[in-house]
Formats: structure tokens, C-alpha cells, sequence
């Protein structure tokens, strides 16, 4: 596999390097990980920091370079992070009404196209917005959030997720194209298809909630009627007692709002349904060399699915996904609980950050 080396602040070439078979491409939404690549050479002309590019028939990678290390053998270890990991940072976030596609547009431009500090300042950037959102957002004085966690629950609660392109203009690799996207529904995959094998389930909640009613607190003034939200199996979030797919047996929970958080209610509904869901971790390798069904062709960070078993049928989203060696067959997990110690630690460490 051919990898290009880019310089972070203007794209430029930087080098050329073969990797072997014995690489790795960890997608996490979860928790931003480490890829690693095995390349025949003694020296890089790349840094930490830089990028380095895949260029395959079948799939497209930019990484961030966290690590160079020399092996044994007389060839060199390259690490990584996907780009989007470039939005790991902690940022002031304010309450906000509108389309909260513009809002992800804005961070992003505020923080890495117009900070003030041209260092600072990715030049090659462009946010492009492919799919749009209402929602309310509210936020306390002073409130701290990292973009990616936001994008994390924005894909939950209002179904827009980043993905990026890196585009080459007349032979030039010229822009790195952030699209605002809206993430995929509606698939419905059974646990026994010949394109899944190694299936593990670790399933924490039984009883996953998926009906929240919304009870006004006695000393409102301006909203003292009640609200109640339904979750379907799509991940789709109503107020309609008659949505299609919803869930049964109903699992409900009662919640309290004052009036300052009625015109988040919808908001906190879909957090409260979609994260209650997702307590399980489901994992299997996918085989996409051999798979027919269309749906299952653009499966990708984010993707809702009705995953079905013999004993439960989860309403889930893809969270991870890893490529060893080829990217005919991944493994792709499920859900946001993680079975690992290794995974665990990571997550908790991210909390407390």
C-alpha cells in the first residue's frame, strides 16, 4: 500500500513510503485511537504532526502522524489519528437556536480558519454543509466542550456527522473538505449473514429506555403542560404516539423541565433515548469483499442500525471500526459500552479531561 507524506501547514509532498500488509486503521467516534503503518524505510522527511495519505482503490485515509519510531529490522513504525482528531480540542461553547449545522461550521472556522494566529490557522480547510439541522442548544456561562464530543452527540440527537475529502486540484493536493453530513438510517442487518463472523455481545441494560415524558415543574410560569417523546428503531426521535417502528415493550422515564429548558426539551429527549439504547457493545468482522446488499456498502461512523439476534433486536450505531491488513473485511462494533479494560481506560480518561 503506497502512503504520501504532507506538510501540515500547506499540503505539500513531503514523501513517499510502501507500507506493508501488516498495517492497522482505527475508526473510533467514541474515542479518537491510533493507526499504525509499517514502511521499508530507513528515514522520513515527515514529522510529527504532519499527515501522511492513503490512496486505495477501495478506501481514503488522512492521518495525523503522532509517532515516528525506528524497528529492529531496519524499517520504521508510523502512527496515527484520523484527521477529525484535529477537533479534539476543548473550545467556550454559548447556547445557540438555529441550524446547528452552521453552528459546527462556525467552531470550525472560528477555531482553525479565523482564530487571529496564522500559525494556528489551516489555510487548505473548508467546512462544507451537505445536510442541515434545527435544534436549541443550551450551555452554562462559561461552559467548556471538545468539538468532537459535541459532533459525537449532535449525530445522536440531530443526525449530522463530519466526514472530510482530501481533494487534488490539477495534480496538487489543494484542500482537506470537512463536510457536514447527515448520518445513515434505516438499516436492518441480522446477526446470522454469511458477510458477519466472530460475533461478540456485551449487553449491560436490559430494559433500555425509549419513551421519556417531560413533566413541567409547579412553579413554571410560561410552560406548564407536558411533553412526552418516543424513540423508534431508526434512532428517530417524535412526539407522535403513532410514529412508525417504535419500540416495544415501552420503557418509559419521567423527567422534570423548568421553563428555561423547554426549548431544549427535544434535545435532551434524544440524548436521554439514543445514549440509553446504546449500552451494549456488539462486534463482528464484516466482510465488504463479498457483501451484495447495497445498504451495507457505506458503512460508516455513525450509521443507525436494527442489528437483529435470535434473543434481541438493538436500535445501535456504528462507533468503531478497524481495518487489518485489508479493506475488504473490518471489524465494526456497536453501541458505546466497551468490553476492554483498554478501551475502558480510554474512555474514562477522556472524561476526565
Amino acid at each position: 500500500m503506497n502512503l504520501i507524506f504532507l506538510s501540515e501547514r500547506d499540503l505539500s509532498v513531503l514523501d513517499y513510503a510502501y507500507a506493508t500488509d501488516d498495517y492497522e486503521i482505527v475508526l473510533d467516534s467514541l474515542v479518537p485511537q491510533k493507526s499504525s503503518f509499517k514502511v521499508n524505510k530507513k528515514t522520513l522527511k515527515a514529522k510529527i504532526g504532519d499527515y501522511l495519505t492513503v490512496r486505495d482503490n477501495d478506501y481514503s485515509y488522512l492521518g495525523i502522524i503522532t509517532s515516528i519510531d525506528e524497528e529492529s529490522n531496519g524499517t520504521i513504525k508510523v502512527s496515527s489519528k484520523d484527521f477529525l482528531s484535529k477537533f479534539d480540542v476543548k473550545i467556550p461553547v454559548f447556547s445557540y437556536n438555529g441550524n446547528i449545522s452552521i453552528f459546527v461550521k462556525n467552531l470550525i472556522d472560528n477555531h482553525f480558519k479565523s482564530s487571529g494566529d496564522t500559525m494556528q490557522n489551516l489555510p487548505y480547510l473548508d467546512v462544507v454543509i451537505e445536510s442541515s439541522a434545527n435544534g436549541s442548544l443550551v450551555y452554562e456561562n462559561d461552559e467548556m466542550a471538545k468539538i468532537l464530543d459535541l459532533i459525537q452527540e449532535f449525530s445522536k440527537t440531530y443526525g449530522i456527522r463530519l466526514t472530510y475529502e482530501l481533494k487534488v486540484i490539477n495534480g496538487v493536493f489543494s484542500k482537506v473538505e470537512v463536510k457536514v453530513c447527515s448520518v445513515k438510517r434505516g438499516v436492518r442487518m441480522k446477526s446470522d449473514l454469511a458477510v458477519i463472523s466472530d460475533l461478540k455481545i456485551s449487553d449491560i441494560n436490559e430494559s433500555s429506555a425509549n419513551k421519556v415524558i417531560f413533566a413541567a415543574k409547579s412553579d413554571n410560569t410560561t410552560y406548564k403542560n407536558g411533553i412526552t417523546y418516543f424513540l423508534s428503531k431508526d434512532g428517530e426521535v417524535s412526539t407522535s404516539i403513532t410514529m412508525d417502528k417504535r419500540i416495544t415493550p415501552v420503557v418509559f422515564k419521567i423527567e422534570k423541565f423548568s421553563d428555561s429548558d423547554y426549548p431544549s426539551l427535544k434535545t435532551k429527549a434524544t440524548s436521554i433515548l439514543v445514549d440509553s439504547s446504546l449500552e451494549h457493545s456488539i462486534s463482528f468482522d464484516f466482510a465488504f469483499g463479498i457483501n451484495k446488499v447495497d445498504s451495507f456498502k457505506d458503512l460508516s461512523l455513525g450509521t443507525f442500525i436494527e442489528f437483529i439476534t435470535p434473543g434481541k433486536t438493538y436500535s445501535t450505531i456504528v462507533t468503531k471500526i478497524t481495518y487489518k491488513g485489508t479493506f475488504k473485511k473490518a471489524t465494526l462494533m456497536l453501541g458505546e459500552y466497551r468490553a476492554t479494560l483498554t478501551d475502558k481506560l480510554k474512555l474514562l480518561q477522556r472524561k476526565e479531561k
